[in-house]
């Protein structure tokens, strides 16, 4: 068959065969794990980054790093998504789940260059996360909750850790106690949505709160707004994407008149629409309006004789919160207005924290939470709210599925040492292959101990042996550079960030693997 005369295949690969292509693949993607290396355990370092021109960003999370990476090579783009799927499914485990699959590649290179072939190391390192998903969950321990105090210090042990890498590891258990608190009262089964983090500039970090219940800025308002109630209790609230504003005619308007004795008539139409809509909404005794459009000047005046708060252009989130929160529902016609569609809380108030006043909507129907940071910088707040996100995904996980394992590098020494055990059971290929997935794993404790300055050969040799003699969940302790019991001193990471790190890992490895060429479908003309 004729190939078409407008479409060519372009191959961005040399004329070399498919194992040197392969080899190529791997070395860019080792050029971009090394980039986030550094990123792993308590001695992490930061990252700074520019992009889109003038914007700057200091992180060392690695979902945030990747997603800001624009990499040349095609297949270096396979770690970003893994990043990213890491980050979605618990939030936490980004970095991980990106370093071992550096280390398959990497050790996958050497098996290449030995003629083994592709599909043969993907099928054993397949077989190896589906062994090391086994041993998770025989290893792992799902404590007795026998009351609240234990599974609060439970959840803030996982909590703390997670945090521990991040840039808020210093005050990592003012945080975790916000976090857990948070997680608890909003149950097992919670919508993150319903979970707002709230940024203020200024104090210090440990001033930081949470309240139960909805926080939003208090938006733009015209002249009149100070007459406003600034407190209500148990008020009717509506919602709008209505616009209450009067345009300015002789720009904004058109209209063909016969006479400028007509343009008064037409004014005055303008007017009794907007009164119209004003008295409509006055009429089902709400006590705020809140709308995603602006509310004007006439409006909040007319708002405030009446002792009605109102915010307009109000963003999507906060709208949508207050929905759920209150039972409001969306209205987008005014005729739709009625008490019907209002909902409720219990106080409604106006308050200001540092240099900004915040609306606050407390006693909701439905469960919400608004955690309200403080700090010095805005960069920090930034970090400090990324950073919550993973101490809130990683609580949640927690709370759906109990089990836990040990950090500090032991779950990947233990995972290894049996996988070891394992190998001595098998021939062939297959047994070098699998020592290799073994190898991968211990990348973790490796980093760990090179980011905080220490001797890893010393430790990990030391690790390797202590494990394949006992069954313990010795780690690094990287503050005195010496071993110890990372769950007795909990250390404790749930087993869901584990098991997905290592499968996602494998995944994406072996799709690295399986690709000799790289094709583009190009229009000729271009």
């Amino acid at each position: 068959m004729n190939e078409p005369d407008l479409f060519f295949y372009k191959n961005f690969g040399q004329d070399i065969n498919s194992t040197s292509k392969i080899l190529f693949n791997i070395d860019e993607c080792s050029k971009l794990i090394e980039i986030i290396k550094t990123t792993l355990g308590p001695s992490s370092m930061d990252k700074f980054i520019t992009y889109e021109k003038d914007k700057t960003i200091i992180t060392n999370d690695g979902a945030t790093i990747m997603n800001l990476i624009k990499p040349k090579n095609e297949m270096s783009k396979i770690l970003i998504e893994i990043a990213k799927s890491q980050d979605f499914e618990v939030g936490d485990g980004t970095t991980t789940v990106c370093l071992i699959c550096g280390e398959l590649l990497a050790l996958s290179k050497e098996l290449l260059e030995e003629k083994i072939h592709p599909r043969s190391i993907s099928k054993i390192f397949k077989k190896g996360a589906l062994i090391s998903s086994q041993i998770i969950k025989e290893v792992s321990v799902e404590p007795p909750f026998l009351d609240i105090k234990l599974l609060k210090k439970i959840l803030m042990s996982c909590c703390a850790t997670s945090l521990n890498s991040k840039l808020i590891s210093g005050k990592r258990h003012i945080f975790s106690e916000i976090i857990v608190s948070t997680c608890l009262i909003m149950g097992k089964e919670f919508d993150p949505n319903m979970v707002s983090v709230k940024s203020v500039l200024g104090g210090a970090i440990n001033d930081s709160f949470f309240i139960k219940g909805i926080c939003l800025k208090k938006p733009f308002s015209y002249a009149g707004y100070e007459k406003q109630t600034k407190k209500h209790y148990l008020p009717k609230l509506l919602l709008l994407n209505i616009e209450l504003e009067i345009r300015n005619e002789e720009k904004e308007g058109e209209a063909k008149l016969n006479s400028m004795n007509n343009f008064k008539k037409f004014i005055d139409a303008e007017w009794s629409i907007i009164y119209e809509k004003l008295d409509r909404i006055s009429e089902t005794k709400v006590k705020a309006v809140f709308s995603t459009q602006a509310i004007g000047d006439l409006a909040t005046q007319y708002f405030a004789e009446r002792s009605i708060i109102c915010g307009g252009r109000i963003s999507n989130d906060d709208i949508t919160r207050i929905s759920k929160g209150t039972g409001a529902r969306f209205v987008s016609s005014i005729s739709n207005v009625s008490k019907f569609v209002t909902g409720k809380c219990g106080i409604l108030e106006e308050k200001q924290i540092g240099t900004e006043r915040f609306i606050f909507i407390l006693g909701c129907s439905n469960k919400s939470i608004t955690i309200m940071l403080r700090g010095s910088s805005l960069k920090l707040l930034d970090e400090t709210k990324r950073c919550l996100n993973d101490g809130i995904m990683v609580v949640r996980r927690v709370l759906k599925n109990q089990s836990i394992v040990a950090g500090a590098g032991a779950i990947e020494m233990k995972i290894a040492s049996k996988i070891r055990k394992y190998v001595k059971t098998v021939t062939g290929k297959n047994q070098i292959i699998l020592k290799k997935f073994a190898q991968a794993l211990e990348i973790i404790p490796k980093t760990i101990c090179e980011n905080a300055g220490l001797d890893s050969i010393t430790i990990l040799s030391n690790l390797r042996s202590i494990h394949e003699s006992s069954d313990c969940w010795e780690g690094i302790n990287i503050e005195e550079g010496l071993l110890f019991d990372a769950f007795d001193n909990f250390i404790w990471e749930p087993v869901i960030i584990k098991t997905n790190a290592i499968q996602a890992a494998t995944e994406a490895a072996c799709s690295i693997l399986g690709i000799d060429s790289c094709f583009s479908f190009v229009n000729e003309t271009d």
